[in-house]
């Protein structure tokens, strides 16, 4: 399953996280919240980034 959190810090600073994405198809998903609170000042990225895994498919195989 797939998931966008964001979360809104005392200060009004944002943080965006996607998890359960793999490689770059979580900038795509999220890239329509960015966009939408403005410009980015710092990003990180999970292991999952850098990964090519698809679990979706994984998953719909049977496999864990």
């Amino acid at each position: 399953m797939t998931n966008i959190t964001i979360i809104v810090k005392p200060d009004g600073k944002t943080v965006v996280e996607t998890s359960g994405y793999y490689g770059t198809s979580c900038k795509d998903a999220s890239r329509f919240i960015e966009q939408a609170l403005g410009k980015q000042q710092a990003e990180t990225f999970k292991p999952e980034y850098y990964s090519t895994i698809n679990n979706t498919s994984e998953q719909q195989e049977g496999n864990p």
